[in-house]
């Protein structure tokens, strides 16, 4: 009768849970599935995102201030951010479908773009 006692208390929700605090304690990987050490490209695509919010501003900036170089350097600059906007999304969609190498390929294209595109917002007019 004793022994089944214990069983009914180890098995219990507050038994099943101390369990779980013991073997974390003994080794927290097991409470974790994902490994620390390893470099995620989240990072990146943040970088990719903020740098196509800077060329935005840039470009804004510039339109607005009146130092656009000429009219059509505006509209190939409007038409780089759309461009970098779309990349942006394709390289979302490739880091949730987990393909890094095609990740990595789409934020050297999104930097590429947007740095031009900060670059040139910066030439004053002639």
């Amino acid at each position: 009768m004793r022994q089944n006692n214990f069983h009914i208390k180890f098995f219990s929700p507050a038994g099943v849970i101390f369990l779980w605090a013991a073997f974390w304690l003994i080794n927290p990987a097991l409470g974790f599935s994902e490994n620390f050490n390893e470099q995620k490209p989240f990072s990146s695509t943040t970088k990719a995102r903020t740098s196509v919010e800077r060329a935005w501003d840039a470009y804004h900036h510039a339109a607005l201030g009146g130092t656009l170089a000429s009219p059509r350097i505006q509209s190939e600059l409007e038409m780089n951010l759309h461009k970098s906007r779309a990349l942006l999304a394709e390289a979302y969609d490739a880091q949730e479908s987990g393909d890094i190498q095609k990740t990595q390929h789409l934020i050297k294209q999104i930097l590429k773009i947007t740095q031009k595109v900060i670059s040139e917002s910066q030439e004053q007019k002639k």
